[in-house]
């Protein structure tokens, strides 16, 4: 018997109610009016009711009886009742304050919210004896506990209830919420998504299911429902959820190679902990059913979850192992927790940790999933990318491939029409010297008696001069046939450009003697360049010769150079008829090459312009004309400082 002493004028106290017990028949729910010993209630120790008589006449009242000073009877004073387990009336002082859940029809129900009813002040007795009854009504086999009651002042009370509800049922509901969200999401990216089609993605989808489910009857069992299905449901569903969060973390960590070998020992394991849980009828055999094998597989399970997570750590070490070492320790601690308030103590605790726990898990696990895909979209993207890269550098490679054929194409027409001009030359224009020569050795033997000293003197330049341009064409044509076949060794040193042009002049000096032409070589005679040293002679060779060749009686030709920071350049001058404007676009090409006759019916092949240009161009320079018909041409070439 408890009284409600005066602490302050302005607050009552929060006062803990002592309650006596008394199982009676049903009397259809009506409150048992006397004296609570003459009645035969005896003092009730918190622990679980124990019933005798059969269900449908069995009634068990619990009735405190307590004084309120009458100091406070201006102020409003609440009946704070904690989750109850089963359908009651309340009464105060034989009044009915309140009914919960429905007692005669189906009646095996569970409350899971606490509530703060007001007490009438019209109903209280202040400074005398008050009483406070609760009357329930168990099913077969239910034995559970009466929760804590007490009576605050309202502040008191509406907080405590506040709070109580808010970390309860109402926490337990908006996880089962972002559970029951994460299981939809993963199963939809699952079936949906290829990429994602991995099994640890199956199994933490159903982690939240089982999630949901475990708590169900928090969720729709609130305002009182039949919860034995329910709890069959609930039960069943925590080893199902320990069951496929170690498939999880073996798919995830895969630090196991037999994977498969250990689910279905797994599943050996907690497969009759789900079938002992199927098989009760009542909500209190579920529940002694889930205390025993059921319980001892959660706790293990709880174990080799915490140890696969410290094996992934001590494989991995980084951020991700860790938090989930640190949440499945944290599981571990949930569990005892809540276990000793509902096996030890029979009573529920003011905040389930396992509920949290258990989110905290899924929660941290979608962030990592979520990390990883993130990892996985950014890899695909920087693929797509590469991918996308290496279509345009296919691309480019086949445009390249594509010119150098058609290159190639080109370089098999031109080396064709090489070929054909090659032959040409060697079928008439080095056949031609030869008839000369022997035609006029021939006239010279059989009738040189005849001739006087000037015939025979210009029958004998004529085959010198023969002979000259014979040598010269062949010569031209050994080197071109080896630049076309890339057996000319290009060997660039420092060389004196003044002395080469000079021993170039020197091999026409008898050419400009007979045609009295005057050769300057206007090159300082200390100039040196980097140049391969024959290929340069050829070069200045052909050209000098062609200018000498082009240039009529008592002409000129000179050979100059300019310097700069990059190139020297090289000008050989003629005063010779120069070109058309048709003969300069057809400069430089075998297939257009073609040969005319210098001024004193010279006979040439064209093709030592061709060898400049080829040698001119593997010295990485170039090489152009200038001229003007009637005038001259000036044949420039250039040759890089550095090759």
């Amino acid at each position: 018997m408890i009284y409600a002493q005066k602490h302050t004028p302005n607050l009552f106290p929060r006062t803990t109610l002592d309650f006596y017990i008394l199982e009676s028949e049903l009397s259809e729910g009506d409150y048992i009016v006397g004296d609570m010993y003459d009645l035969g209630f005896s003092e009730y120790d918190n622990k679980e009711i124990a019933n005798s008589r059969p269900v449908n006449d069995r009634m068990i009242t619990l009735r405190s009886e307590f004084t309120i000073d009458s100091i406070f009877s201006t102020h409003d004073l609440y009946l704070v009742v904690l989750p109850l387990d089963y359908p009651c009336k309340i009464y105060i002082n034989g009044n009915q304050l309140s009914v919960r859940g429905n007692y005669q029809n189906g009646y095996t129900n569970r409350m899971h919210c606490s509530e703060n009813i007001l007490l009438p002040t019209d109903k209280i007795n202040y400074s005398d004896k008050n009483e406070i009854a609760f009357q329930l009504y168990p099913m077969e086999g239910e034995s559970y506990p009466l929760s804590q009651v007490f009576i605050s002042n309202s502040k008191d009370a509406t907080r405590y209830v506040f709070y109580r509800n808010l970390v309860g049922p109402k926490l337990i509901f908006a996880l089962s919420l972002c559970g029951f969200v994460f299981f939809m999401f993963f199963l939809i990216v699952y079936i949906s998504r290829k990429e994602y089609q991995k099994q640890y993605s199956l199994f933490f989808a159903l982690m939240n299911l089982f999630f949901v489910l475990s708590y169900i009857n928090n969720v729709f069992s609130y305002n009182f429902s039949n919860t034995i299905l329910l709890e069959k449901i609930a039960r069943v569903s925590f080893p199902l959820s320990v069951f496929v969060a170690i498939c999880f973390l073996l798919e995830y960590t895969n630090i196991f190679k037999k994977k498969r070998i250990i689910k279905v020992a797994l599943l050996l394991f907690y497969f009759p902990a789900v079938i002992m849980l199927l098989i009760p009828e009542t909500t209190t055999e579920a529940i002694k059913v889930y205390n025993s094998y059921p319980l001892i597989s959660l706790f293990a399970g709880n174990f080799i979850l915490f140890t696969l997570t410290l094996l992934f750590f001590i494989k991995e070490k980084d951020l991700r192992s860790t938090f989930l070492l640190i949440i499945f320790f944290l599981n571990i601690i949930a569990g005892f927790h809540d276990g000793y308030y509902f096996a030890i103590l029979k009573t529920k605790p003011f905040l389930l940790l396992t509920p949290i726990s258990v989110f905290a898990i899924n929660l941290i696990i979608f962030f990592i999933l979520a990390v990883d895909h993130s990892k996985l979209y950014h890899v695909a993207l920087n693929s797509s990318e590469k991918l996308e890269k290496l279509n345009q550098e296919l691309e480019l490679l086949v445009e390249k491939r594509t010119r150098k054929t058609i290159e190639y194409a080109n370089k098999l027409e031109e080396a064709n029409k090489t070929k054909d001009k090659f032959f040409s030359i060697i079928a008439h224009d080095l056949k031609n010297p030869f008839n000369t020569l022997i035609g006029y050795s021939d006239v010279l033997k059989s009738d040189f008696r005849e001739y006087g000293q000037d015939e025979i003197y210009e029958q004998l330049n004529i085959i010198y001069n023969t002979s000259v341009n014979g040598y010269a064409l062949l010569e031209n044509l050994l080197k071109w046939s080896q630049s076309q076949t890339d057996k000319i060794v290009f060997e660039p040193v420092k060389v004196n450009l003044y002395e080469i042009i000079q021993i170039c002049i020197d091999d026409v000096e008898h050419q400009c003697q007979f045609k009295d032409i005057d050769i300057i070589n206007d090159v300082p005679e200390n100039y040196h360049i980097i140049a391969d040293k024959n290929l340069l002679k050829t070069i200045l060779r052909n050209l000098i010769s062609n200018a000498v060749k082009f240039t009529s009686r008592n002409g000129m030709v000179s050979i100059s150079s300019n310097k700069d920071d990059k190139v020297t350049e090289v000008s050989v001058k003629d005063t010779g008829i120069g070109l058309s404007e048709n003969e300069l676009q057809n400069l430089f090409k075998i297939d257009k090459v073609y040969s005319k006759p210098g001024t004193n019916k010279e006979k040439g092949s064209g093709l030592g312009l061709i060898l400049c240009k080829e040698f001119v161009e593997k010295h990485g320079g170039k090489i152009w004309v200038e001229s003007e018909l009637e005038t001259g041409s000036v044949f420039k070439f250039t040759i890089p400082k550095i090759i």
